[in-house]
C-alpha cells in the first residue's frame, strides 16, 4: 500500500466511490493547450446540462454577467471557462463552494514563441524583439503571462525568486490541479480523479496546431532571452512543475502509464468515431473537419469564438424560457 500523501500535494480523489464532480472554475490561458482544455470541460458541461458563467471581458463577478443569459437564482454557475485574469474574490462570487480550481501552464519560453507567431500581429521579428535593450509599455503586457493571468504579475523586474515562490504557494492553496502543457496527457489523467470523471469524459483532438510555416525552431539562445525577459513566469512554471511531479509520484507512476495508454487509445477512437482529419486553415493554425453529426465532433470543428456564442445562445434560450429549457438537450451545430 502506497503511504498517504502530503495534505499540500492535493492528491486526485483515488477511490471508486467517488462523486463525479460537476463544477470547475478553468483559468484559461492562452498558448497553454488552453483551447483543448476548454473544448474537454464544454464537451462535459453540455452532456450534463451544466450553466457557464460567461463574462463579457476578462474579468469574473456577479456585475460582469450579461443577464440576457445568466439567470441562475442563486447567482452561481457550474463552470468558467473562457479566458479569464484570476481574481479570487470575484470568482468565488459566481462559482459554486464545492467548485474545484484548475489552470493550464507552459514552459514559458515556448509558450511566447507560440504567442508569438500565432499573433502574427506584432511590429518586429522574433530576434529581434528578443536582442532589443529596451521595451515599450506595450510590449511589457505581452510579458510574463502566465503570472497575469493567474493574478499574481508584479510590475516590478527586480522582483525576488523568494517574492514570486510566496505568490506561487497562495495560488497552490487554492488550484487543486494545475496542469502542464507538456505532460498534458498525465495532467488529464490528474484531472480525471480530480473530477471521478470517466476516461471518455477527458477525450480530445489537440485544438489550435500551427501551420508548418509558423512553426520555426528559434536559437536557444533566443529561448533563453525570453525565460530572462518571462522571469516571473518561469518561477511560476518551475514551482507548479515540482508540484506536479510529486502529484504523479503520489498517484503511482507505472498505473500513471497505464491511464495514460488507456487515454490514448480512447482519443483514436474518438477520431476514427467523428470522422476527424485536419484539413484546412484558419489564419495561422489548421483546423479539423468531422464527418460525424454528434454534438461533441461538431463542437471540435468550431473555433473558440464560435464555441463561446454558441454557449451564448444556449443559455439565452434557458433564460428566456425562465429555466425550464433542458440545458442537457442543446447540441452544436
Amino acid at each position: 500500500m502506497q503511504p498517504m500523501p502530503p495534505a499540500h500535494l492535493k492528491n486526485p480523489s483515488t477511490t471508486k466511490s467517488c462523486v463525479p464532480q460537476n463544477s470547475v472554475y478553468f483559468l484559461k490561458i492562452p498558448k497553454c493547450a488552453s483551447t483543448t482544455s476548454f473544448q474537454i470541460f464544454v464537451a462535459y458541461g453540455v452532456k450534463h446540462g451544466l450553466t457557464f458563467a460567461l463574462p463579457r471581458r476578462l474579468v469574473v463577478s456577479p456585475q460582469r454577467l450579461p443577464p440576457e443569459y445568466h439567470g441562475s437564482p442563486d447567482g452561481r454557475y457550474d463552470m468558467v471557462v473562457s479566458h479569464t485574469l484570476f481574481d479570487k474574490k470575484g470568482v468565488q462570487q459566481v462559482m459554486r463552494e464545492s467548485a474545484k480550481y484548475v489552470a493550464t501552464i507552459r514552459e514559458p519560453a515556448s509558450r511566447f514563441e507560440s504567442m508569438w507567431y500565432y499573433g502574427k500581429n506584432f511590429d518586429k521579428n522574433l530576434s529581434a524583439f528578443a536582442k532589443a535593450s529596451q521595451y515599450t509599455k506595450i510590449e511589457k503586457m505581452r510579458l510574463n503571462k502566465l503570472a497575469t493571468f493567474f493574478g499574481v504579475k508584479s510590475p516590478s523586474d527586480r522582483v525576488t525568486e523568494s517574492e514570486m515562490y510566496s505568490k506561487a504557494k497562495g495560488l497552490n492553496e487554492t488550484f487543486d490541479l494545475v496542469m502542464i502543457a507538456e505532460r498534458f496527457d498525465e495532467s488529464l489523467v490528474l484531472l480525471k480523479h480530480l473530477m471521478c470523471w470517466d476516461t471518455q469524459d477527458i477525450v480530445y483532438v489537440k485544438a489550435k496546431i500551427r501551420s508548418a510555416s509558423y512553426r520555426p525552431k528559434s536559437s536557444e539562445a533566443i529561448m533563453d532571452r525570453l525565460r530572462e525577459l518571462n522571469r516571473q513566469d518561469v518561477i511560476l512554471y518551475k514551482f507548479f512543475s515540482e508540484v506536479f511531479e510529486e502529484k504523479v509520484k503520489a498517484f503511482g507512476e507505472e498505473r500513471m502509464r497505464r491511464e495514460v495508454e488507456d487515454l490514448r487509445q480512447a482519443n483514436a477512437r474518438f477520431l476514427e468515431d467523428c470522422g476527424a482529419e485536419l484539413s484546412g486553415s484558419s489564419k495561422t493554425v489548421k483546423t479539423w473537419r468531422v464527418t460525424s453529426s454528434s454534438s461533441i465532433c461538431k463542437m471540435i470543428s468550431l473555433s473558440g469564438s464560435n464555441i463561446i456564442k454558441q454557449l451564448i445562445r444556449r443559455q439565452k434560450i434557458w433564460v428566456s424560457s425562465h429555466l425550464t429549457y433542458n440545458l442537457s438537450s442543446w447540441t452544436f451545430t
